[in-house]
């Protein structure tokens, strides 16, 4: 009988047993804020934006809460699609994805999902896993990586590691905090390490 060849696509690849780690979209991976400033720019060359430090948006574009419907009026898919990613931000998940499993978690309204996961295609991001949701507590995972502190209160409130990525709009955070995706990989190494020893030293303890 003649031994037929399986395509790559249909091949399972092996189970392993990684640890998770909710990684955030907007404010950590993707720069939304610098996109919507960019193409706010091209449509309001002769207005001046304020720097952004909260979410209220409002606050710093001349067009006050008009800003909203700015996005909402045709230009929300090239804000989502067009936007970059922090310097460093691929890279880092790229260098982390064989020794964590990498799960992308975002809020993300109805109206511009399909923008974000064109753009998690565009760009590749390696995960097999991607929730769109508001209640990332929910989600299992061992760690979060988030921008919003919300999400960072919730996540540590079920005893879980919630790390910050520093922005402007979340300064009040208290717990961990990092600058960069991959300080926070290598911050989630040193965590692991440490709880590691001490679960071994009151194991020597008994």
């Amino acid at each position: 009988m003649e031994k037929r060849n399986i395509s790559q696509f249909d091949q399972k690849p092996s189970r392993q047993n990684k640890l998770r780690v909710l990684i955030d979209l907007d404010g950590v991976v993707r720069d939304f804020i610098g996109s919507l400033i960019r193409v706010y720019n091209q449509k309001y060359p002769d207005h001046a934006v304020s720097p952004i430090t909260s979410r209220r948006l409002e606050d710093f574009f001349p067009i006050g809460e008009e800003i909203y419907k700015f996005m909402e009026s045709g230009f929300i898919d090239e804000i989502m699609q067009e936007a970059q990613a922090y310097p460093g931000a691929l890279e880092s998940l790229n260098r982390w994805k064989n020794e964590f499993e990498i799960v992308i978690v975002t809020a993300q309204p109805d109206d511009i999902r399909g923008s974000t996961y064109i753009w998690i295609g565009k760009n590749n991001l390696p995960s097999s896993e991607i929730h769109i949701s508001y209640f990332k507590s929910e989600i299992q995972g061992y760690a979060l990586l988030d921008d919003f502190i919300d999400n960072l209160e919730e996540f540590s409130s079920t005893g879980r590691l919630a790390v910050c990525l520093d922005q402007p709009w979340n300064k009040n955070w208290k717990g961990p905090r990092v600058k960069t995706v991959d300080e926070f990989f290598l911050y989630l190494q040193k965590h692991l390490y440490h709880r590691q020893k001490e679960q071994l030293d009151q194991t020597n303890l008994t």
